[in-house]
């Protein structure tokens, strides 16, 4: 959420000032003609206006909910293995220079309330990681092991390499089957039994009608303001500067995060549906400023936020990539697959 959103009622006031202005300097050299044009200008302003608040509406409620998904998938797995810690503390990072940057303007209660939850999110989704990534596995593996040298258990990955169950540490529930007895004509990939696969347009596209939906309704009780505002369209230097730290703070999170999962080959852990609304999220955002005001003046300086925004979109999408690359087959995956995954040092 961007610091500029108290400029935002200013704009919308200043734009259909300007087109009435027109309207009216039109009628003194010919009344009827710059009547229709003038109704059609102030019609096309307001459409732009009205989309720009609906995307932004659409916008908030993507930020509101975004780190949900990942927090569900770290509780059913019991682990936090698949997401990068450093990812999550530039991203908190981010959110702080925000809220200072808010807080500096004097923003909107609003405005101010929904930076205080980002934070508040992101320091529970950082919590979340780092207790499963070293609290909660340490508490599993100090637990005795039922395997005794006279039964030796032991599998067999997709490569027909065997193993020991000595060999996999007690990562988390998320490994069904540790390992099983070696039968004769058991094939390789039997070995780990395959998990049933959510319906997409179930699991992804209901939350993301949702979404959108709650932002659009959010939007009609919301869209008409009639909140007080100064005069100045300057943002002073400070929270400009924020807005700039906040920007490259959120470009560079999610470099940790496509250098753990290249590494790993795999991204099992990560939501797909945190990544999809970080996108929806920030495209809708850019859509709202440029449909906002097309002024050079007024594009410069939401130009951090512009950034931060259009940049992440980009390494989103690298993500999703690696989202097709390392899809997981019908089958799950493979021993080899997980034992990398266990063995993996980034953070």
């Amino acid at each position: 959420m961007t610091p500029i959103q108290r400029q935002l009622f200013r704009a919308t006031v200043a734009a259909v000032s300007a087109t009435a202005a027109a309207a009216y300097q039109t009628t003194n050299h010919d009344s009827d003609a710059s009547s229709s044009i003038g109704e059609v200008a102030v019609g096309k302003a307001s459409f732009r206006l009205a989309l720009s608040g609906i995307l932004g509406s659409i916008s908030i409620a993507c930020w509101v909910v975004l780190l949900v998904p990942q927090l569900i998938d770290q509780w059913k797995l019991k682990s936090s293995e698949g997401v990068s810690l450093l990812f999550l503390t530039a991203w908190l990072l981010g959110d702080v220079a925000n809220l200072l940057g808010a807080l500096w303007e004097h923003l909107l209660r609003n405005v101010v309330l929904l930076a205080v939850w980002f934070v508040f999110a992101d320091t529970l989704e950082l919590s979340s990681a780092v207790y499963y990534r070293f609290f909660h596995q340490n508490s599993i593996k100090s637990r005795p092991h039922r395997n005794t040298e006279e039964t030796p258990v032991f599998s067999v990955d997709a490569d027909g390499v065997e193993f020991t169950a000595d060999d996999v540490p007690l990562l988390s529930n998320n490994l069904t089957t540790v390992a099983t007895p070696i039968l004769d004509g058991i094939r390789p990939d039997d070995a780990i039994p395959s998990q049933k696969t959510p319906n997409p347009w179930l699991h992804y596209g209901a939350p993301i009608v949702a979404v959108c939906l709650a932002g659009f309704i959010g939007y009609q009780f919301n869209g008409d303001t009639n909140e007080e505002d100064r005069s100045d369209d300057r943002l002073p230097l400070g929270p400009q500067i924020l807005g700039y730290i906040s920007a490259l703070l959120y470009l560079s999170a999610r470099i940790p995060q496509i250098i753990k999962n290249y590494k790993k080959r795999s991204v099992h852990g990560l939501s797909l549906l945190f990544f999809i609304y970080s996108t929806m999220g920030n495209v809708t955002y850019a859509f709202q400023i440029i449909l906002y005001s097309s002024d050079r003046r007024y594009i410069l300086l939401n130009f951090p936020w512009l950034l931060g925004s259009l940049g992440t979109v980009l390494q989103d999408a690298i993500i999703f990539a690696q989202f097709y690359m390392y899809r997981e087959r019908p089958k799950a995956r493979s021993a080899r697959q997980m034992l990398s995954e266990v063995n993996d040092t980034t953070i």
